[in-house]
């Protein structure tokens, strides 16, 4: 059999030009130090986050405190945030309810970068129902963008740059340097670089050096969850569809709901945003109050919790309920983070509620597949949400949580058609 070989095709007259080996050797080098630069800023801000959260939440508020003490303290954070968003340039960035802040323009003053982070900050210490991500992505591009700028680089690199920058936070996230990349695929849009090559090396690059830098300081990445390994079954793959398509159904509550109570935070903030966030805090604090620790915060750790002491479907779809209304509240009042882990946590309260009204499901299953399918529609990325998913779960329930996935996406396209009449875009989360 003789080879055949593939025809060849020129680039067209739209199409962006190749750089020169130089400027290629420029672009790999600032996306291995943005790899080491995001990954030490990226660890410090959550160490110190979560050292100053806990301060708050359990040094000030006590232990076992009370609701209105719970109340009290989460106003005081929504009046916080509001008082840094007033006080810092830019005002924290694009509002979270309204752009996902993956884009920049061509500069990038320190000050927003600076301003970005103190909201950021500020709006995770006073108990956000969000994950650090979405607080410390204006910041990585913004950085990325004055590194490129820094190496001279040419405008149309830009975007490889920022696309190097939020793979060195993802991976730093979940300690995967293809949980890095692999977003890339679906983030940038087609036909921004000449090649696909030129889109993938520099985010390898950058996710490599995060996550060895990781390694070298023995740091650990804080997307994981310890699930027990399962044996396959063949009715394995029914619950997992079924899982997925409930799950990724509760998925899409988040952007549904923040929409509903953007309306209201929209004329709060036209009188003053102070006013908008010092509400959002009051109405956490009273479903913190409701809904007790296992729907506080980002979401992985308080799963497991909901996991452990959940001892009826009731109760995890009561904490399913009250952790799509306490994210929903922190992104249309103006908190930054990231709805991965929310999501994460809203899917796998779901499928432990099937699972607790149907004991055959295996546990590890349920949570697995919950999650992952309510990550794919809540960001509305799939392959995003498998590559999430398959950083931080067993791999002997990776196919399965893929599949949920699968049919989640399903619910995702047939809710977008029902609603538009068209087939669903993604968008960013």
């Amino acid at each position: 059999m003789s080879a055949v070989t593939p025809p060849t095709s020129s680039p067209t007259d739209d199409s962006p030009p190749s750089p020169s080996a130089g400027v290629v050797a420029r672009l790999l080098g600032t996306s291995a130090l943005l790899g080491v630069i995001i990954a030490v800023g990226f660890h410090w801000f959550t160490e110190v986050m979560h050292h100053t959260q806990h301060w708050v939440w359990h040094t000030i508020a006590g232990e076992d405190a009370s609701s209105l003490v719970t109340i009290a303290v989460a106003t005081v954070g929504g009046a916080a945030l509001g008082v840094a968003l007033l006080a810092v340039p830019g005002h924290g960035g694009p509002h979270p309810a309204e752009h996902h802040g993956l884009l920049s323009p061509a500069t990038v003053p320190w000050s927003a970068i600076v301003g970005s982070l103190v909201v950021g900050f500020v709006g995770l210490v006073a108990g956000a129902s969000l994950g650090p991500e979405g607080a410390v992505i204006p910041a990585a591009v913004g950085v990325s963008v004055l590194a490129a700028g820094w190496a001279r680089l040419p405008a149309r690199m830009t975007l490889l740059v920022q696309g190097s920058g939020l793979s060195a936070l993802l991976a730093s996230m979940f300690g995967s340097p293809i949980a890095g990349v692999v977003p890339l695929l679906e983030a940038v849009p087609a036909g921004a670089v000449p090649t696909m090559a030129l889109l993938m090396l520099p985010s390898l690059t950058a996710a490599a050096t995060a996550v060895l830098t990781q390694q070298v300081f023995d740091w650990s990445a804080i997307g994981r969850l310890p699930l027990e390994a399962i044996e396959f079954r063949p009715m394995h793959l029914v619950w997992a569809v079924v899982i997925g398509v409930a799950a990724g159904a509760t998925g899409l509550l988040i952007d549904r709901v923040t929409r509903l109570l953007r309306r209201v935070t929209t004329r709060l903030d036209a009188r003053n945003v102070l006013l908008s966030t010092t509400a959002g805090g009051l109405v956490l604090g009273v479903l913190y109050a409701i809904g007790g620790d296992p729907v506080r915060f980002a979401g992985i750790p308080e799963l497991l919790s909901l996991a452990a002491d959940a001892d009826t479907a009731w109760v995890a779809l009561g904490s399913m309920a009250v952790k799509v209304l306490a994210t929903s509240v922190c992104l249309a009042a103006g908190y930054r983070g990231g709805k991965i882990f929310p999501a994460a946590f809203i899917g796998g309260a779901t499928g432990l509620a099937l699972q607790l009204a149907i004991p055959s499901i295996p546990l590890t299953l349920a949570l697995a597949v919950g999650l992952s399918a309510s990550m794919a529609t809540a960001m509305a990325f799939p392959v995003i949400a498998a590559v999430n998913a398959a950083a931080i779960l067993p791999s002997s329930v990776l196919p399965l949580a893929l599949l949920g996935i699968v049919a989640a996406h399903a619910v995702h396209l047939l809710a977008a058609q029902l609603t538009t009449g068209s087939p669903a875009r993604s968008s960013a989360g």
